[in-house]
């Protein structure tokens, strides 16, 4: 037995993939790399499915070898099939449309794929996690859905805001590196944009987005030059909360 091509090349987890070659018979197995269900065909031909329970990290691509085992035990040779795994698994809070409407002109499907601008959304949802993990605020979705309350963004809308702008800005110098004509200067603009929105989420302008009960406050000197605590070691008095927004 022997393959000679495989079609298609490429796929996520669940595709059929038609093996062409010679001397399979009704109790050839197709595997990739463990056997699996295969349609016999004819003898120059046999069809699979890549498993799609295959596991591997969300919006990579991982590279299997497929080939032919006959009843007897023999094999063929072996063919490179790259699977692609899913990125729309990866957790952003904004959206493909969102993102690559924020970049005048930007078109999908050419040279900057829909996957690696997912990568982006989901590098930067990372980013704000982190944020929100500092400053103590929950990542629960349950947590932030609520409605935006005395003039503030909703929870969702600044999420997905600094999301949306920050994989843009990527994208966005993405687009200036691969085509020198672009706007370098709107790429810039959005990149500071992205990261004043961010640092704001840093340092608690947002706060009261997420806790409409809590009070984000700025620390000023309570006691007299010097003195860090009280007599008893004791610092937690040693700066009053005086500001609140």
């Amino acid at each position: 037995m022997t393959i000679t091509s495989i079609s298609p090349l490429s796929g996520p987890p669940g595709t059929t993939v038609t093996i062409t070659g010679t001397g399979f018979t009704a109790g050839s197995r197709v595997c990739c790399p463990a056997a699996v269900a295969t349609t016999y065909v004819s003898a120059t031909q046999v069809q699979a499915e890549i498993p799609a329970s295959f596991q591997g990290p969300d919006g990579t691509n991982v590279l299997v070898a497929v080939f032919v085992a006959g009843a007897d035990g023999t094999a063929t040779n072996g063919v490179l099939f790259t699977v692609q795994m899913p990125a729309a698994k990866l957790q952003t809070y904004t959206t493909l449309d969102a993102v690559c409407s924020e970049v005048p002109g930007f078109a999908r499907g050419g040279q900057i794929a829909d996957g690696t601008i997912q990568l982006w959304m989901s590098s930067v949802a990372q980013v704000i996690k982190g944020a929100m993990l500092r400053r103590g605020l929950s990542l629960s979705p349950a947590d932030w859905q609520q409605a935006g309350t005395d003039g503030t963004m909703a929870p969702a809308e600044v999420l997905e805001l600094i999301n949306r702008m920050g994989a843009a800005a990527r994208l966005a110098a993405a687009v200036v590196s691969l085509f020198g004509n672009a706007d370098a200067a709107f790429s810039k603009n959005l990149s500071a944009a992205y990261k004043d929105e961010l640092a704001r989420l840093e340092e608690g302008a947002y706060d009261k987005s997420f806790k409409p009960a809590a009070a984000t406050m700025e620390s000023g000197p309570l006691l007299a030059y010097g003195d860090t605590s009280r007599a008893d070691g004791d610092s937690s008095a040693a700066f009053t909360k005086e500001k609140v927004f």
